[in-house]
């Protein structure tokens, strides 16, 4: 199936043209996604043809761990011209028992099995088939765009970032170095240690899908260290994407706030918004006109309005839907966590 990659993405672009959900990867981007831990394209993608070309296509990504449920993800599109007749329910069936066989070959029958993924606002289309699946809305996201040049125009609606707070005395900012990476794997995973759909990443995931990721900007990514250099107290990692960043209203580029997180016994210290401050402060210089991030629903500085204060401005919208998939134990929806955001490190205090 990698040789399909182009005409994937041809099919990812007709998508693109009716949605409008912000999703422009090219054959190079996917070739990148289906190299992840967890995708495997022999046994775990459908693709439905109507001659030479793809018309419907999903790839579902094993997690490595089950803590105590494994979450599947699953990512699918339908052509416009084929989203009737039945097609997406098809497809999803496809899918959910795909998806049953690899949880049973990587986990057995005694680990219970959800299917997650997510679908934009504009994706009507897609919730009402998951809908009709037996896919729950399981929680909302937000995604919201900061004008770094906007304290600047003594016009412009939007507040200026507030003022950052003082560090703790004896810690230092840095930026990302590969030196770090270690130290902040382990950061990140005690700091998500025990959050609702997280589970401990391995040094493979963490490189290919964060520090390793082509997209990454070390040189706009902030470390809080400790004293002694050795402790990560907050993080903020960033990307940047040139197809999103080429696209936007003035063709101005956008930092995506991709990863954060700060140690759990340091919450409400104001470190976090001590780096998030730092870091759009350096953006600007940089030459950004945006910074973008995601933000879970249940989030309390999200429902606070803690991003706002920023200056962001929520862009989009997303809902998270998954599947209990027959074979195991049950398990209840997650509640509110009302601390962090959902998935493994998006932006949280």
């Amino acid at each position: 199936m990698r040789g399909d990659a182009p005409r994937v993405a041809a099919l990812l672009a007709a998508c693109e043209a009716a949605d409008r959900t912000g999703d422009r990867r090219g054959a190079e981007e996917l070739l990148d996604d289906w190299a992840a831990p967890g995708v495997d394209l022999a046994e775990g993608s459908v693709c439905a043809w109507a001659g030479p070309e793809p018309v419907a296509y999903a790839v579902t990504r094993a997690r490595e761990r089950a803590d105590p449920v494994h979450e599947m993800v699953l990512d699918l599109a339908v052509h416009p011209a084929h989203r009737t007749r039945g097609v997406p329910a098809r497809l999803l069936a496809e899918c959910r028992r795909v998806a049953a066989r690899r949880h049973r070959e990587r986990f057995g029958d005694g680990t219970p099995l959800e299917l997650h993924t997510r679908t934009h606002g504009r994706q009507r289309w897609l919730a009402e088939a998951l809908d009709a699946a037996g896919h729950r809305r399981a929680r909302g996201y937000r995604g919201m765009r900061i004008d770094l040049t906007a304290h600047a125009q003594t016009h412009a609606r939007t507040p200026a970032p507030a003022a950052a707070p003082p560090l703790p005395p004896g810690s230092v900012l840095v930026p990302f170095e590969d030196r770090h990476d270690a130290a902040l794997l382990t950061a990140r995973n005690t700091i998500f240690a025990g959050h609702p759909g997280s589970v401990p990443m391995t040094p493979a995931t963490w490189r290919h899908a964060v520090t390793g990721n082509p997209y990454f900007r070390p040189d706009c990514s902030f470390l809080l260290l400790s004293a002694d250099g050795r402790q990560v107290l907050c993080y903020l990692l960033t990307t940047e994407y040139p197809t999103t960043g080429s696209c936007t209203a003035d063709g101005g580029r956008e930092l995506y706030l991709a990863n954060a997180g700060t140690s759990p016994e340091l919450h409400g210290r104001g470190l976090y918004r001590a780096v998030i401050t730092h870091t759009l402060a350096h953006a600007k210089r940089l030459g950004y006109r945006w910074a973008v991030l995601d933000v879970d629903d249940t989030n309390t500085m999200a429902v606070g309005g803690f991003y706002e204060r920023l200056g962001a401005r929520t862009i989009r919208t997303w809902t998270g839907h998954v599947l209990a998939v027959p074979g195991g134990p049950a398990r209840a929806a997650h509640p509110p966590n009302g601390a962090r955001a959902a998935g493994d490190g998006s932006p949280t205090t």
